[in-house]
């Protein structure tokens, strides 16, 4: 008889999935998941065979609990306008030294590098995106719908605007941490939608 993992599987995908966000998939060692998890390496492939297996499952975990994406769909009563400031804040606060979340989005840190070091993760991350996009689509649909929007209003154009300012943000956030140009772009952002 198997005996039961004495550890708590999801916490360690999510710290493995923080440790990858961090840091990126190639520059995240085995040791380092081992530090971040508590789990030695034999645990680590017995439990999710292949540090490219575990990042599947920490990208997945990701999507469904901490992207902006989940944020949204967890924002879904909110009025959209209300929604998309706290997920531009939520960007802007993550390139403070203090944030309690790692700067950027798993996804949006590391399709780049995926794409040319492995194509099927690369892929993955990138339709983490595309679902972003498809949910942004489809709330300010419900935004004009709803009266939130003045009606009129090119949900596709402006869902692609909102998409390309995110992917922005989340750039900066990892790179300059340029906080006053993010604020700019959020303040603006939601001055289109109206």
């Amino acid at each position: 008889m198997a005996r039961p993992r004495e550890f708590d599987e999801a916490e360690a995908v999510r710290r493995a999935g923080r440790t990858f966000w961090t840091h990126g998939y190639q520059a995240t060692s085995i040791r380092d998941l081992e530090a971040a998890t508590g789990l030695v390496a034999g645990s680590l492939y017995k439990a999710f065979g292949s540090k490219r297996e575990l990042f599947l499952l920490c990208l997945e975990q990701y999507m469904k609990e901490e992207s902006y994406l989940a944020l949204l769909l967890k924002l879904f009563d909110t009025p959209f306008e209300e929604a998309l400031r706290r997920i531009f804040d939520l960007i802007i606060d993550s390139a403070s030294d203090r944030s309690q979340r790692p700067a950027g989005c798993l996804a949006t840190n590391l399709v780049a590098e995926l794409l040319n070091v492995d194509p099927e993760l690369g892929d993955a991350a990138a339709a983490g995106l595309a679902e972003m996009h498809k949910a942004l689509k489809f709330r300010l649909k419900w935004a004009v719908e709803s009266g939130d929007i003045p009606a009129g209003r090119d949900v596709g154009v402006l869902a692609s605007y909102l998409m390309v300012v995110i992917q922005g943000m989340l750039l900066l956030s990892t790179s300059t941490k340029d906080v006053e140009a993010m604020r700019a772009a959020r303040d603006m952002a939601i001055k289109s939608l109206h």
